[in-house]
């Protein structure tokens, strides 16, 4: 298992000055190395910066990390922990933590406003104090409106692209609009969402669409079929606070279903609870991607959990069917398979993992979809 305790030592030890804390600018850039002036530099896209030498360097970035324009950037671009950590090493002459995620503060070390240093085996953070005057001539109140604005217009982009995988920019603005009293023009959605492209967010440009980072690699083809698959199916929009869960890319319904399955799992093949809870999410994961039943069941095989009987693999075989019509899918625009048949007036035959609401024809003597190795007669198609 991982240490991630060690794993953040090891990166507070590369990131910080080591040696005793000091609180001015003008004394703590002729400490950094050129590489890391060089860093900030390019983070505020400092003019000219890869012709200059460390000295020349040290001069220009003062002026340059200082300016109104360049602190509002740097406030706005954070997140809300990020920003949450900045006010409270603000408040303070420095802050010492060795527990904090290196990602608290990093955006902040990259934009030169804040500083680490590591002294007797302490972390200490400090913002300058040259930082500290420019930042009091900032209108905070504008500040903090304008970044809780902006960071509410992103959870409504974050939750489409996580809940459907692709959207439209006018879908968001219909969501956002029908969800609250002050609305939002699509130059004001543009804007934000292009100015958060300066730092890696759940979603990405590809054309006219918000889409998630799963398609950003190699994965155009699932891109484009998912396009396909969507078309003139109706959308499942939740009211405000559940539609705002998804913008938390790690969460998901705990459906009944999931509930069931969790249970059978835990009293028949697992009594590890924290490691069933993993395999749930995993399954739901799986299920969500529309995985087929054989890549659930790898789930349990690289654990190392086996079924004791035909009894038990047909009993997980038809919770794990449950789970899938209960599951929400990019390919039916957020809805569940059984929500979307009801809505469609389709059969009530449930669907298994794999196989989609797109009709695929399929040779009775081709392997199943399903993934159960088994013939499509033998398995799915057998009268």
């Amino acid at each position: 298992m991982i240490d991630i305790t060690n794993l953040y030592q090891e990166r507070h030890r590369q990131l910080a000055i080591q040696r005793s804390v000091k609180s001015k600018l003008e004394d703590i850039l002729p400490l950094l190395s050129k590489g890391r002036l060089t860093e900030i530099a390019s983070s505020i896209e400092l003019s000219g910066r890869s012709k200059m030498n460390k000295a020349e360097l040290v001069a220009e970035l003062p002026r340059n990390i200082l300016r109104e324009y360049q602190l509002d950037f740097t406030l706005l671009l954070s997140t809300e922990e990020e920003f949450r950590f900045f006010q409270e090493v603000l408040s303070q002459p420095y802050v010492q933590n060795n527990d904090i995620s290196p990602g608290t503060y990093v955006h902040f070390l990259n934009y030169g406003i804040l500083y680490t240093f590591f002294n007797k085996d302490k972390l200490y953070f400090v913002i300058p104090e040259e930082v500290k005057a420019a930042l009091n001539k900032l209108d905070w109140d504008a500040v903090h409106w304008t970044r809780s604005w902006e960071q509410l217009v992103l959870q409504y982009v974050s939750a489409a692209v996580n809940l459907y995988g692709v959207c439209t920019p006018e879908l968001v603005l219909d969501i956002y609009n029908g969800q609250n009293e002050q609305h939002l023009s699509m130059l004001d959605l543009e804007e934000v969402t292009d100015y958060h492209l300066n730092r890696m967010q759940d979603y990405i440009r590809v054309d006219d669409f918000f889409v998630s980072q799963y398609f950003e690699d190699d994965n155009q083809d699932e891109f484009r079929e998912l396009l396909r698959s969507i078309q003139n199916k109706p959308r499942y929009i939740p009211n405000k606070e559940q539609f705002l869960k998804y913008s938390d890319d790690l969460y998901f319904e705990m459906t009944p279903q999931l509930l069931q399955l969790r249970l059978f799992i835990l009293n028949q093949l697992c009594k590890d609870a924290e490691l069933v809870d993993h395999i749930i999410d995993d399954i739901q994961l799986a299920c969500s991607m529309e995985e087929p039943l054989q890549a659930i069941v790898n789930e349990l095989e690289r654990r190392n959990i086996v079924f004791d009987n035909m009894d038990q693999v047909k009993r997980f075989t038809d919770l794990v069917t449950e789970v899938y019509n209960h599951t929400r899918l990019w390919s039916n625009c957020g809805y569940m398979p059984a929500e979307m048949r009801a809505l469609t007036g389709g059969s009530a035959n449930r669907m298994v993992p794999g196989q989609r609401n797109t009709a695929v024809k399929v040779g009775r003597n081709d392997p199943c979809t399903c993934g159960s190795g088994k013939k499509y007669k033998k398995c799915c198609g057998a009268v």
